[in-house]
């Protein structure tokens, strides 16, 4: 059955990362760049998390296995490590305390999936597989990336500074939908 897609907030929301490798680095990168604040915990890190680690001023770096109480008060958790069973188990514990929670590559223990994400200031779009493939969801956003030729983010600022003026001076649904229209149309054509 295919995931339902939805757009979540995680400014400074806590999120768990349990793993050092290359998979956990990419998984944090993304989540800064959304605004979390990760914790990291593993008993060794990649040279990447290392250097990522010395500018971040919401990453944090435990070197120690993880353990079940590093879910508390946590909003996402990924469990990243080489350990099949402690990813099990802790995603376990993350449902029984409804916690959001994926295990890399493991279908029946996510709770969600992480996407392949383009990103332009406020315009994301998201790829996923349901994870099937991560392969093949980076294929596709490659793809679709090399087919953006605008800035849509420019776009969607200049239409949310205007989104308002057009909702004051024009009544009805309909006719707020051709104006908006036409300004996107507008906006496409400048670029």
């Amino acid at each position: 059955m295919s995931y339902f897609p939805f757009m979540i907030e995680l400014n400074n929301e806590r999120c768990l990362i349990a793993g050092g490798g290359t998979v956990a680095y990419r998984k944090v990168c993304s989540m800064l760049e959304f605004g979390a604040v990760v914790t990291v915990v593993s008993p060794e890190f990649c040279p990447e998390l290392l250097e990522l680690a010395d500018y971040s001023g919401r990453l944090t770096l435990i070197k120690r296995c993880v353990q079940p109480q590093d879910i508390d008060d946590a909003f996402v958790v990924i469990m990243a490590t080489d350990d099949e069973k402690v990813n099990h188990d802790m995603a376990e514990l993350c449902r029984q305390k409804r916690i959001l929670v994926n295990v890399v590559d493991v279908k029946a223990d996510c709770g969600f999936y992480f996407p392949a994400i383009i990103k332009d200031k406020e315009v994301v779009i998201s790829v996923s597989t349901g994870g099937q493939s991560p392969v093949l969801a980076g294929t596709i956003k490659r793809n679709i990336e090399s087919h953006l030729d605008r800035s849509y983010g420019d776009i969607a600022e200049r239409m949310g500074e205007l989104r308002e003026q057009i909702k004051a001076q024009i009544d009805g649904e309909e006719e707020r939908k051709k104006a908006f229209q036409q300004m996107v149309r507008s906006l496409l054509d400048e670029c």
